[in-house]
């Protein structure tokens, strides 16, 4: 692959663009900006000549915005970010989807499972389970009860979904006895997620996880909580039960959210932050107890 097979591929996507003398740069890998090497692509968050001339063979990806007559080595390209990671992918195939395979130490005793899904070792599927189509599930990921996932999903190794909440009230004699569980998990489309974390049934009803969600590594989604489409949840996060999320909303990393708190429609969390009452659409909300910021 060369320069101008980024240019045929931003052509064929019609991303607009801007370049300058371009070389044709023969390009076998990709690297960071901290570890430059020749016949690679990185991209720059902001423009800096210095870097593209001591780096003659290196493509840089920038922004359009910073487009400027010097480097011909660069191609400035409209949202960077967006479009760099596209041509990563895309060009390097990183998004290849596994071959439609059941690996041969996992259990599956559903009978509903879609077209070009792969299920990886040790993994087990109950007999409840509907899986669509497209749909990746890595290696010794439990799902257990009445779970639906939709297409095209994404569940990485160690991921337990399904288990029983711990929902408790007390017997005559004053010990905790656990809730019944019923209901279960229904997951989206275009859904992930990622590595140990854990998604437990509905109580009375589902626990849901809406299209385009994405729960990071290491996270508990307790019962019945219902995260609205493209709510992004990062590592070491915990949503207690009958929580709901928004569209579009941001949990940071190691945020604490409350059992029943309704946090809104495009709200961004702080790290760490500990929600103990609603959040409002359009709001930053960060510390123990969470403050709001519009």
């Amino acid at each position: 692959m060369d320069a101008y097979d980024v240019l045929n591929y931003l052509n064929e996507k019609k991303v607009h663009y801007r370049v300058n003398g371009l070389k044709q740069i023969l390009i076998t890998q990709y690297c960071p900006l901290k570890a430059l090497k020749p016949h690679a692509i990185t991209w720059l968050k902001q423009y800096d000549a210095k870097i593209t001339e001591a780096n003659p063979e290196t493509l840089f990806i920038c922004k359009i915005e910073d487009h400027t007559e010097h480097g011909d080595n660069v191609i400035f390209v409209e949202s960077l970010k967006r479009t760099f990671f596209r041509i990563i992918r895309d060009l390097f195939n990183l998004d290849a989807m596994k071959e439609s395979k059941i690996e041969p130490s996992a259990v599956v005793l559903s009978k509903q499972v879609g077209d070009a899904v792969y299920i990886g070792h040790h993994t087990f599927i109950d007999k409840e389970v509907t899986i669509g189509d497209g749909t990746i599930i890595m290696h010794n990921v439990t799902i257990q009860g009445k779970v639906v996932i939709g297409d095209d999903c994404l569940i990485e190794s160690g991921a337990v979904i399904g288990g029983c909440g711990f929902g408790t009230y007390l017997d005559e004699e004053g010990h905790p006895e656990l809730v019944p569980h019923p209901a279960g998990v229904t997951i989206g489309d275009h859904v992930k997620i990622f590595a140990n974390t854990c998604i437990v049934r509905g109580c009375l009803s589902d626990t849901i996880i809406e299209d385009h969600a994405m729960v990071d590594n290491l996270c508990h989604i307790a019962h019945n909580v219902h995260l609205h489409e493209n709510v992004q949840v990062a590592a070491c996060s915990e949503i207690s039960g009958s929580a709901t999320i928004g569209r579009d909303s941001w949990i940071a990393p190691g945020v604490t959210i409350l059992n029943g708190i309704h946090v809104g429609e495009n709200v961004y969390t702080g790290i760490g932050s500990n929600l103990v009452k609603d959040v409002p659409d359009h709001t930053l909300v960060y510390g123990n107890p969470a403050k709001s910021k519009k």
